[in-house]
């Protein structure tokens, strides 16, 4: 016996049978219960010889298409279409891959931005390669290569660098999207015969953004590579040019004037500004990052070295000597964690939003809402009306139901709020330009401000709407309210009476009467929801509460994909890091000829790193904090009412990338801690 609710009140039934879905138990992760046509119609739907389809298996003497057409002669309704098996499979691909667009561009997003931390890292291999082959590429040019020769070469090895990476990349994305599809199958998302399919798009599209975003990232150390003049062919040591010049400084100071110019007219002139000014934030992050870089390296260098001495002054010195490399480094983690903070933001400000339009718009001290993962449909709107039955208060129950309106001539699909106006009163909160729920009636409609200056309506117009059997009925503009909570359109509940459209509370709301007690109260609802197995009785703090809590599930998400971004930035600091140790090898020989120990040699590198991170988490804070009030004050018509920075969160994401920087510094610490002195220092 199992209980079972739909559109009424909760009916046992008997198990008979247990079906399967292409060798799964669900489709698509859905739970399903199937009846026999009459149960269905009179339990499920309450509409007795209402069908939503009919199924016709031809006997094969005729195409689908013939059969299909006869079909459709027959019905003889512009209302009702027929269609072959292959057009229902055809509509239901598309419906799925359109339904799936918006995560392939969600996913795609967070691949740029891995690829825009990456492309730092990319840059400072150039960068540090072209600088420690500085006397080779001279040699060419003493020897009769020209500049253009030296540069090519360094294109070709981008060229080679790009494809090599890229196919690496498809590999790896091929065994990650086989991994992902085994696990769906395994928690029992999607039929088990569905196969990876690999098309040559993804292929070809990964291979060009890769190859061209290297060769992108080359450009600068190629050239300077060509520019390498013959004579310092006789250099015993590699250079790289540490200055900040004032071309920089110039173009970063433009950018940032220009994101503050871009951000004031997106949020007072047209939101389409916001998305160049976010773009010139970060480009002047890397711009003017050397100008952060210099000063915390030597502001760091004293304080490092009264506590860790000889290994804390060269830390210091070394991130200070080339402020362009440090802050490249840093710029890497600065992006990634700048994202999380800005997502952090967001979804902080989100949380105490919904509170405090929830506190405002709803006088309820109860809530009734479905259960997660059984009541997928809603609350049948019986357990309203059961609830103003017991006597103990009043209740509202919120059900969104399609509808078409008419537009300009054209019936257009719509959602609509369906609520009991006459408890709606005193339970809902929000400010009316007009009307109110008290002159709500069954022939009525309520537009929200903004959709009826859209439309061009008020107050008396009539409007004419389309329910899902096609029955066509005009409604009187009964009220005009201002308020986001509600949607853009609310009618009475009995507007669907006699109709076949069905109606599912997404929650119900119930204040208590001054004459009941809370005890007593607590007691007849707990009673009442026991007896429907997809509804749960929350408190009104507890209902505020949990809405809150939903942001933190997408927030998790996002911060999971984040996560790879800095994972890369981390990765730069190994990178980078062992790149400088192998530039500095003759540095570090001579430090520990006149004395340095491998453990202040270790030290000196970890300390480096660490300074890298600090200063990758200041400019990272920074503009992840501005980031997220941007986007705040972008969506404050749309909800998004109050500003809160998660203080706790930036601790814990500040404090755990400089911990893993520091510690991911640690082999190429080793390294330099294991470099032979006499190697180091020999000339020959």
């Amino acid at each position: 016996q199992v209980s079972i609710t739909a559109i009424g009140s909760p009916r046992l039934f008997t198990v008979v049978g247990i079906a399967t879905f292409a060798g799964n138990d669900t489709s698509g992760g859905a739970t399903w219960a199937l009846f026999d046509l009459k149960t269905a119609q009179d339990f499920v739907i309450g509409k007795p010889g209402l069908l939503d389809s009919i199924v016709v298996r031809g006997d094969g003497q005729q195409s689908e298409q013939v059969l299909a057409d006869r079909i459709q002669a027959v019905v003889g309704s512009p209302e009702i279409e027929t269609l072959t098996g292959q057009q229902i499979t055809d509509e239901n691909q598309s419906s799925v891959e359109k339904s799936l667009g918006f995560m392939t561009i969600f996913l795609s997003v967070f691949a740029l931005i891995s690829l825009f931390v990456g492309s730092f890292i990319i840059y400072n291999v150039f960068s540090i390669s072209a600088a420690q082959r500085q006397q080779e590429n001279a040699l060419l040019r003493a020897i009769g290569a020209s500049r253009g020769q030296v540069t090519r070469s360094l294109f070709v090895e981008a060229l080679a660098v790009g494809l090599g990476g890229s196919l690496l990349g498809c590999g790896g994305g091929v065994l990650l999207a086989g991994g992902i599809l085994k696990l769906l199958k395994t928690a029992g998302f999607g039929p088990s015969d569905t196969e990876l399919i690999i098309g040559p798009t993804g292929f070809v599209i990964t291979i060009i953004v890769g190859v061209v975003v290297t060769m992108l990232c080359a450009i600068a150390p190629a050239i300077r590579a060509g520019r390498v003049p013959p004579l310092a062919a006789m250099r015993d040591v590699a250079t790289d040019h540490a200055d900040v010049s004032a071309r920089r400084l110039l173009i970063g100071g433009l950018l940032l004037a220009f994101a503050a110019v871009a951000v004031v007219l997106g949020l007072t002139v047209d939101p389409l500004w916001l998305g160049p000014a976010v773009v010139s934030l970060f480009i002047s992050l890397i711009a003017l990052g050397p100008l952060v870089a210099g000063p915390v390296a030597r502001w760091a260098t004293p304080v490092l070295s009264r506590t860790r001495g000889a290994a804390g002054t060269v830390a210091g010195r070394n991130a200070a000597r080339n402020p362009k490399r440090t802050a490249l480094t840093a710029g890497a983690l600065g992006v990634g964690l700048a994202l999380l903070i800005g997502v952090a933001t967001l979804g902080s400000s989100a949380k105490e939003s919904i509170r405090q339009v929830i506190g405002r718009s709803f006088n309820g001290d109860y809530t009734i809402s479905p259960s997660q993962g059984r009541g997928a449909l809603g609350l049948p709107t019986t357990l309203t009306d059961d609830v103003n039955a017991l006597g103990i208060g009043q209740a509202v129950g919120f059900s969104f139901s399609p509808l078409k309106l008419e537009q300009d001539g054209k019936f257009e699909d719509k959602a609509v709020l369906a609520l009991q106006a006459a408890n709606a009163e005193s339970i809902v909160q929000i400010d009316f330009v007009s009307g109110g729920f008290n002159t709500l009636t069954a022939d009525g409609i309520l537009y929200s401000l903004d959709k009826s200056q859209r439309d061009d309506v008020s107050v008396g117009d009539s409007v004419r709407v389309q329910f899902l059997d096609g029955d066509i009925k005009s409604l009187t503009v009964q009220g005009i309210f201002d308020a986001k909570t509600l949607g853009n359109l609310v009618v009475d509940r009995s507007l669907f009476d006699g109709t076949s459209t069905p109606l599912f509370d997404l929650g119900i709301f119930v204040q208590r009467s001054p004459d009941t007690s809370e005890a007593q109260a607590t007691k007849a609802l707990t009673e009442l929801v026991d007896t429907y197995p997809t509804a749960k009785l929350q408190t009104r703090s507890q209902y505020i509460d949990e809405q809150a809590s939903q942001i933190d599930q997408f927030l998790n998400f996002i911060y999971a994909l984040l996560g790879m971004s800095i994972f890369i930035a981390v990765l730069g600091i190994v990178v980078t890091l062992l790149l400088a140790v192998y530039e500095r090898r003759r540095e570090l020989g001579l430090v520990r000829a006149v004395g340095m120990t491998r453990r202040q040699v270790r030290s000196s590198i970890l300390w480096e790193s660490a300074i890298t991170a600090v200063i990758g988490a200041a400019m990272g804070t920074s503009l992840g904090l501005a980031l997220g009030w941007i986007v705040v004050e972008a969506f404050r018509d749309e909800g998004l009412e109050a500003f809160k920075a998660p203080v706790g969160a930036i601790l814990v994401f500040v404090v755990l990338s400089v911990a893993v920087a520091s510690i991911a510094a640690a082999w190429p610490a080793r390294r330099a801690a294991k470099a032979d002195i006499l190697q180091a220092i020999a000339t020959t």
